[in-house]
């Protein structure tokens, strides 16, 4: 799958394509990797690592810099990089109602707990999940959500994803051929 034109122009103006990074201060300190096509390019193999390593690291919950970490284990393990650093804006205040209390709920079963009595504990007390004491359910949850559902999310996208993507191609316009064309009426004498 290739990038559009205009955002392969739009990278390129900001100096963020491949031929103005050859030789960059960054290019010198992490080397060839840094214009690596796995990086940028999406593809079937680097989508699927960029989901694998992306997702555990949005599911650990206030967690500082999660762009930062996930940029540089990405970067390490070869996977498109734009995904893996778009997944961090998952973990959001408008996702927090849904992305928390399924952490607390696998941190409590986990931990021993009744699944059905930890659900009705989460429905009548919500509050409850963002409660000094539940941290280390969360935490626990999360540590354990995020690789599987990575798992589950690398299986199906490798299960899935075809491996070349077709090309679209825009119908070209019928140019107008000589004899089509009728020429101006003459006038006549």
């Amino acid at each position: 799958m290739r990038l559009p034109l205009w955002a392969i122009r739009w990278l390129h103006q900001r100096s963020l394509s491949r031929r103005s990074l050859r030789g960059s201060f960054l290019h010198s300190k992490l080397g060839d990797r840094l214009l690596d096509k796995s990086l940028w390019m999406p593809s079937k193999s680097s989508i699927a690592r960029a989901w694998l390593i992306g997702i555990p690291i949005t599911t650990i919950p206030f967690l500082p810099a999660q762009s930062v970490i996930a940029g540089i284990c990405g970067f390490f393990g070869r996977a498109n990089l734009i995904l893996c650093i778009g997944l961090q804006f998952l973990s959001t205040p408008l996702t927090a109602p849904v992305h928390l209390p399924a952490c607390y709920f696998v941190g409590r079963v986990i931990r021993g707990e009744s699944p059905v009595e930890t659900w009705h504990l989460i429905m009548q007390d919500p509050g409850r999940v963002w409660s000094s004491e539940a941290l280390f359910s969360l935490y626990l949850g999360s540590i354990v959500l995020g690789p599987v559902v990575g798992l589950i999310g690398y299986g199906v996208i490798m299960a899935l994803w075809p491996e070349h993507l077709p090309r679209l191609r825009r119908p070209r316009r019928a140019a107008s051929s000589p004899e089509t064309v009728t020429p101006p009426d003459s006038p006549t004498s």
